[in-house]
C-alpha cells in the first residue's frame, strides 16, 4: 500500500500547441465533462491507500488547481514564477512539503501528472517492494522518450532523452520510463537531500547538479543509478499506458487508449509481473 504521492504538475505545456489549459487537466475521453489526466490519477491514488499527496503546482495556474484540494490532495505552489525551473525543482518542493508532513519519510510515489495508466498498473506498483522506477518494456521513438538502459533490471546505467548508440553500447534496454518512481521511506530523505544539493536553495546554497535549477527529475534517478540505491522494474508491454507530450497524444488518448483503458478496468485483468 502507498502511504503518499508527489504529484508533478507545474509544466509549462509549451508543447501542446494552443491549449491553454494544462496538460493534466485535459479530458480523457469525448465528454468534455468527463475525467480528466488528473482526476484520474488522484483517484487510483485514493484507491492505492494515498494518505496524503501533494500536487505540485505553478503560482501562475494555481487557480486551475484549487478545486482539487481536501484533506487528501495538499496543493505545494513551486517557487514565485520569477524564474524558469526544471521538474527537479517542482520534485524538491513535493519532498519538502512531505517531510513537513512525515519527517522520517513514507512510501511514496512520484509521476508526472500527464500520464493515463489503467488500473492495475498501480496495483502493481502499490505491491512492490523497495525502491524502483517503473519501465515498459516498448519504446515508440518520439523525441520527449526517456530511456533506461543498464546491464540487468538490478543494475540501470543509463535515463535520458536521446541517447546515441555509442552512449548505449554494451548495455541492455530497459525500456521507457513511465515517470513513476516508488521510494521507500528512507530514500524519500534521501532523495529530498540530493535533490536540495543538485538544484540549491537560493540564496542560501548554489546548485551543484548538472542542470542546476533547470534540472529534471531524471537527473536524480541518474545519481541513484550510480549510488546502486535505485532498481528497475519492467511492466510488459501490452501494459495500457500513455503520456501527453503533444496534440496527436490527446487525441489518441481521447480516441483510442481511454476507451481501451475503461473496458480493461472493468474486466480488472492483472498486470503481468
Amino acid at each position: 500500500m502507498l502511504e503518499s504521492a508527489v504529484v508533478l504538475a507545474a509544466g509549462e505545456n509549451r508543447r501542446m500547441g494552443n491549449s491553454s489549459a494544462p496538460k493534466s487537466l485535459l479530458p480523457l475521453g469525448s465528454d468534455s465533462a468527463g475525467p480528466t489526466f488528473l482526476s484520474r490519477h488522484l483517484g487510483l491514488l485514493r484507491r492505492a491507500g494515498a494518505e496524503r499527496v501533494f500536487l505540485v503546482v505553478s503560482p501562475a495556474n494555481r487557480a486551475a488547481f484549487e478545486p482539487f484540494a481536501d484533506d487528501v490532495v495538499e496543493l505545494v505552489v513551486c517557487g514565485d514564477g520569477s524564474e524558469r525551473t526544471g521538474s527537479s525543482v517542482s520534485m524538491l518542493a513535493g519532498l519538502r512539503a512531505l517531510l513537513a508532513w512525515r519527517p522520517h519519510g513514507c512510501r511514496t510515489v512520484i509521476s508526472d501528472a500527464d500520464i493515463v495508466y489503467e488500473q492495475a498498473l498501480l496495483d502493481h506498483v502499490s505491491s512492490t517492494r523497495g525502491s524502483r522506477l517503473f519501465t515498459i518494456e516498448r519504446t515508440n521513438g518520439d523525441t520527449e522518450e526517456v530511456r533506461v538502459y543498464g546491464r540487468s533490471p538490478a543494475q540501470p546505467v543509463l535515463i535520458g532523452k536521446g541517447l546515441a548508440s555509442g552512449m548505449t553500447s554494451g548495455l541492455d534496454l530497459l525500456g521507457e520510463s513511465l515517470g513513476l518512481i516508488l521510494l521507500d521511506a528512507a530514500e524519500a530523505v534521501s532523495v529530498a537531500e540530493l535533490t536540495r544539493w543538485a538544484v540549491g536553495d537560493p540564496p542560501r546554497q548554489r546548485p551543484y547538479g548538472y542542470g542546476g535549477r533547470l534540472s529534471e527529475h531524471e537527473e536524480m534517478w541518474q545519481y541513484l543509478f550510480t549510488l546502486g540505491r535505485l532498481q528497475v522494474s519492467q511492466v510488459s508491454a501490452d501494459l495500457l499506458f500513455s503520456e501527453c507530450d503533444f496534440p496527436e497524444d490527446h487525441a489518441y488518448v481521447r480516441e483510442e487508449l481511454f476507451p481501451a483503458i475503461t473496458r480493461r478496468d472493468r474486466n480488472a485483468v492483472a498486470v503481468p509481473r
